[in-house]
């Protein structure tokens, strides 16, 4: 049984246990003196949720007296309003400076450098020359070369902030931003750094994962200044090295890689401080500004919860993926190719971050020349250069699968239905304004591609390099509005996080920050349109002489709307989805009955019991609920 029918079996063993507990408080029929009810019922404060978030910035390692608080506050981004069709979706954040104490720092470097390895060939940097060479000529060359110093686990450190320093938001909604320095792990000539090493397995292949992009491999583990994701928080030590964004500046440049950004200068604060005398003014001012460019990045792209687009609302959300493949008439058997995608496995993974929403998958396969509209269309636009061949998505072919999304897919089939194309193709690329690509959505259905050589090793069958399973979950979640956590607005830092929309990580889950983001809109958007229908609702209600059997479904409605601004601002968004989802039905229910002729009569004690209780069943469940994260 899925975990989605267990919470609904739950909460009918809930409700009828109740019923039967208070079976006796209800077995007279209540009069409209009973102090249980009130005929005057009102429209909720549409202000009524708390949308200020609190960003706690806690300092470690740092001189105190080198952190101007005012100027840093007065560089950083306070005010969000990322899409203008989600209505209350604006929110503030208010700023608080703390600063670890020397014990507390010296601890957690005690215990960094007892997981830490430390010595040759710990970790890898970019060769930038081989990189740019690549880029002209096609070729793919060992662009990372190991190199020697501490390697330190990025998830235990997260582990460890978690059980000893992070503290839950307690009033008031919010996150925590560790910023660290600790610039004494590494060599006074630098020859020796250190970083924060992410690993991941496959999700479809079971296998570590040592793939890079555009066809690097035999990267094992990936060298981060921080990490964060699981929890509500980050950790990000200035003092640590990344390849990362060295690799961003030089081939991403055309995804909005590279910016002004002081950290594309300075890969560390060391090398920031050598460059600026922190014991002068300027000095001083720049390394403020360091530190407010890097808070900035994860405010825009990560504690903010970004939701860009106009996102669609929906109880059920069906996602159809239609395979074509190339690949069995190319010596491929589709046995050995279907574990690529899986339904169970993408369905496991949305159930887990977004409860709330109830979802469907289905995945069909079919050969691609059983699409000969397709089939054509592809083999008379190869185009080929020195990266070999390809197809440029934008030339007609988008157009076409766009023109054919009715034939091809049931667009009735749930109240969001998103649609996916999954080419498997005999080694020919897609890309998309001349970038290649993966995966291509956000415009509320997607395009998947995949070849021989992306699945499997050089092409040879059982020697698994990647599935594409975490790649659709990449996409969906872009039509859910979720943007990358980079962006040319606040720069490319806030990749360091465990999440599936991450270029950087490996995860296949969504992070705390972008759930939390979801669960914000689900429950801002129908918060605000519930209000609206339930003035209309109000209305037929007076216009129908205020009728005695309404009043237990209009006592329901009003709990209702108690209830879910107490769980937002318990930052329990599952809750307060989930509860925002409910209140719309129980509208529509009340204004159908309202309209419905002749009207409804019931006793005036059907709906008794729970009015007084949905509060307390529907908050256990949404503990019962709560994110688990990977």
């Amino acid at each position: 049984m899925s975990k989605k029918y267990l919470t609904r079996f739950s909460l009918i063993f809930v409700l009828i246990f109740t019923a039967l507990v208070f079976q006796d408080a209800f077995s007279q029929t209540p009069t409209l003196n009973d102090p249980l009810y009130k005929t005057d019922f009102v429209l909720p404060d549409i202000n009524y949720k708390n949308e200020t978030l609190t960003l706690k910035l806690e300092f470690i390692g740092f001189d105190q007296s080198l952190i101007d608080e005012s100027d840093i506050e007065s560089q950083l981004y306070n005010d969000f309003k990322h899409s203008t069709g989600i209505p209350l979706s604006e929110f503030h954040f208010d700023f608080e400076f703390n600063y670890v104490s020397t014990v507390e720092r010296d601890a957690l470097q005690a215990y960094i450098e007892s997981i830490a390895v430390n010595g040759s060939d710990t970790g890898y940097e970019l060769n930038l020359t081989l990189l740019m060479e690549d880029l002209s000529s096609g070729v793919r060359s060992d662009i990372f070369i190991p190199r020697d110093g501490m390697s330190i686990d990025a998830e235990l450190v997260n582990d460890y902030l978690y059980n000893n320093l992070y503290e839950e938001p307690t009033g008031a909604p919010g996150y925590t931003f560790f910023l660290m320095n600790y610039s004494n792990l590494d060599s006074a000539d630098h020859t020796l750094e250190h970083w924060y090493d992410t690993f991941g397995t496959g999700l479809d292949s079971n296998e570590t994962i040592d793939w890079w992009y555009s066809g690097y491999s035999n990267l094992t583990k990936r060298a981060a200044p921080g990490w964060g994701g699981k929890y509500r928080f980050c950790y990000l030590d200035l003092s640590a090295r990344s390849w990362f964004l060295d690799y961003v500046a030089t081939a991403w440049g055309a995804l909005g890689g590279g910016g002004p950004e002081l950290y594309y200068q300075h890969p560390d604060i060391e090398n920031l401080t050598a460059t600026y005398d922190v014991s002068t003014q300027t000095g001083k001012d720049m390394l403020n500004q360091y530190l407010a460019e890097w808070i900035n990045d994860y405010l825009g792209n990560v504690f903010s919860g970004p939701v860009y687009s106009d996102i669609p609302i929906g109880k059920t959300i069906s996602l159809q993926v239609l395979v074509l493949n190339n690949l069995t008439d190319n010596g491929y058997p589709q046995a050995d190719i279907d574990f690529c995608i899986s339904q169970y496995r993408i369905l496991n993974q949305l159930e887990n971050d977004f409860p709330w929403i109830d979802w469907q998958i289905e995945i069909n396969w079919f050969e691609l020349t059983d699409y000969p509209q397709f089939y054509n269309f592809i083999r008379d636009n190869i185009q080929e250069d020195i990266n070999g061949k390809y197809i440029e998505v934008s030339y007609g072919l988008y157009q076409l699968l766009e023109d054919e999304l009715g034939i091809h897919f049931d667009l009735t089939g749930a109240d969001i239905v998103l649609p996916c194309y999954f080419f498997l193709t005999d080694s020919i690329g897609f890309r998309w304004g001349g970038v290649s690509f993966a995966g291509l959505g956000g415009m509320g259905w997607e395009i998947l591609l995949a070849t021989q050589n992306s699945i499997f090793e050089g092409g040879v069958i059982g020697e698994y390099r990647r599935g594409y399973s975490n790649v659709m979950i990449h996409e969906l979640g872009h039509s859910l509005g979720l943007p990358h956590p980079h962006s040319s607005s606040y720069g490319w830092g806030g990749d360091f996080i465990s999440d599936v929309m991450s270029y950087f990580g490996y995860d296949d889950c969504f992070s705390t920050f972008f759930i939390d983001g979801v669960g914000r809109s689900h429950t801002d958007s129908n918060y605000v349109r519930a209000i609206w229908e339930y003035e209309t609702a109000l209305q037929l209600y007076n216009d129908s002489g205020r009728p005695v059997e309404m009043i237990d479904q209009l006592t329901l409605i009003n709990n209702t709307f108690d209830a879910l601004p107490i769980a937002y601002q318990e930052m329990d968004y599952n809750t307060s989805a989930t509860l925002s989802f409910l209140l719309r039905e129980l509208i529509g229910d009340l204004t159908f009955d309202l309209t419905s002729s002749p009207p409804p009569t019931f006793p005036v004690n059907q709906y008794g019991f729970l009015a007084v209780l949905v509060v307390l069943p529907l908050i256990f469940l949404g503990i019962k609920i709560k994110k688990k994260r990977q």
